[in-house]
């Protein structure tokens, strides 16, 4: 067990049937811990036996793939037989495997705080080999929870069984064969699966289980601060098509010179961006509910992932073939800057809020001055921020760092992941650097360094592959936003 004085730390141990989400679902999790600071890893028992099935036959590694059954039985159905007991053992031995790596990373490092397992752990055995192991190492079951992903509706379940034939063990594959060879698999599995319920609440072990990605979601002992989050964050889950536009204000008056902090009007050039700001997004929302209208159900469901391996459970909205235009919604900061950039957009299409949340990061004593003021006026001030620019809390009254914005932000995380409307921010550099840092899945040296020109603006897409990532940079001798190409890779480190 950890000291009394130590971080905390959560072992999330996945549980499902295969094509439930579950690998989705924690990589989006994990962008969310991370974002909080909590530092997360995912140990994914199938890279684990695809990497088995795949080493040269050479030295240790050779008798590795030896016990395991060869590499042609760790990708094909035949491997997840649960009648032949020497592949029901090579199964277990690599989650063991998979969980010692989880293991020795949580317990290593002082700055590790979560670690996630995913595998399908989807019988009591299986579960009960694992929660063993784990006391065994640790001496306790003190920092486990149980993390079940279902599903029941049989449209979902097909789009996500097609969504895997682009994954590792079936890309390069005959589509009809792998579909056929998945579903195999997926009824051996069917064979012994027994959900998270019983024999875990008369052990008293805490679990949260996940229906139809948020539509039910159960929990049991769940009492610890890294498990109220987790469980929290998957109150807010939804999978939505949907639009979030990320913008900085118009120019104000401290802008044109340089000064930080303070509430500042729009300048001649920073009206005449929120004017090509509300042109901009009208036309972009158009754009997007005609492509939605001509899509239609079927190009929806034949949607393929982008990357690898990636499952994922869609929302019963994805059944809707007339789909109504979805609302629009609007946030400013309370700083006369960002407000008066979104004062174009008129009351009757667009609902406006102003947040306090949005404000800039506050300078402290440091509000009103440029930074070579404050290099000149005070030099310990200046070169202590910029050797730790993330910690470093402006002085004075109020005063803010990064990781009290990311703190001030939370709530925003969470209602854009809950809302199923278009969403248009409106805010500033420092809080787009932090919103952005959560989407991109960036981390904390990134958000310290990045660099963010004022006169961009960011779309995110939520997808069923993850996040579509788009910006534009605004030009004021035409007054229009281009698409800027390879933007991610020139402005945000991978």
């Amino acid at each position: 067990m950890a000291p009394r004085n130590a971080a905390p730390k959560l072992v999330i141990i996945m549980v499902g049937l295969p094509a439930r989400g579950k690998s989705y679902i924690v990589r989006k999790l994990s962008r969310y811990l991370n974002w909080l600071q909590y530092d997360t890893r995912v140990f994914n028992a199938g890279e684990r036996r695809r990497t088995a099935a795949h080493v040269e036959g050479r030295g240790d590694k050779a008798k590795e793939e030896s016990r395991l059954g060869r590499g042609q039985f760790s990708s094909s159905a035949a491997f997840f037989d649960p009648a032949n007991p020497d592949l029901v053992s090579a199964r277990d031995q690599i989650a063991l495997e998979t969980l010692d790596e989880l293991l020795d990373w949580l317990s290593g490092r002082d700055s590790s705080s979560i670690g996630i397992l995913d595998a399908t752990n989807s019988t009591p055995k299986r579960r009960q080999r694992v929660l063993s192991h784990i006391r065994k190492r640790l001496g306790s079951l003190d920092w486990v929870i149980f993390f079940e992903s279902c599903c029941f509706d049989h449209d979902i379940l097909e789009r996500n069984f097609r969504l895997k034939l682009n994954g590792p063990d079936y890309r390069s594959q005959d589509p009809n064969e792998a579909l056929r060879d998945f579903r195999q698999r997926v009824a051996f599995y069917e064979k012994s699966y027994v959900p998270l319920g019983k024999a875990e609440e008369q052990e008293k072990i805490p679990y949260l289980q996940v229906i139809d990605v948020g539509r039910k979601i159960n929990t049991h002992l769940i009492q610890g601060f890294l498990s109220n989050q987790v469980v929290e964050y998957m109150l807010n889950f939804n999978l939505s098509e949907r639009q979030i536009w990320i913008f900085c204000g118009g120019e104000s008056i401290d802008d044109s010179v340089g000064r930080i902090g303070r509430r500042s009007d729009l300048t001649a050039s920073g009206q005449q961006y929120a004017a090509s700001l509300v042109r901009f997004i009208q036309e972009e929302r158009k754009r997007w509910e005609e492509s939605r209208r001509n899509r239609g159900l079927e190009d929806h469901r034949q949607a393929k992932p982008r990357s690898t391996h990636e499952e994922v459970t869609l929302g019963s909205h994805a059944d809707n073939k007339s789909p109504q235009p979805l609302d629009f919604c609007i946030w400013t900061s309370t700083m006369p800057q960002t407000i008066q950039t979104a004062s174009g957009f008129g009351d009757e299409f667009f609902a406006k809020s102003q947040m306090k949340m949005l404000d800039d990061l506050n300078a402290g004593d440091m509000a009103g001055l440029t930074f070579e003021e404050i290099a000149a006026l005070h030099p310990a001030v200046y070169a202590a921020r910029k050797q730790h620019k993330l910690q470093y809390r402006w002085p004075g009254l109020g005063g803010e760092c990064y990781l009290d914005l990311i703190h001030r932000l939370r709530p925003i995380i969470l209602e854009l992941e809950r809302r199923k409307d278009h969403m248009l921010l409106v805010t500033h550099r420092a809080v787009v650097r932090v919103l952005l840092s959560y989407f991109l899945d960036l981390r904390r040296d990134d958000l310290a360094e990045m660099t963010i020109p004022k006169n961009w603006g960011f779309s995110l897409k939520p997808t069923p592959y993850g996040i579509d990532f788009s910006a534009y940079s605004y030009r004021p001798e035409s007054s229009t936003f281009y698409l800027e190409p390879d933007a991610r890779s020139r402005f945000f480190p991978s």
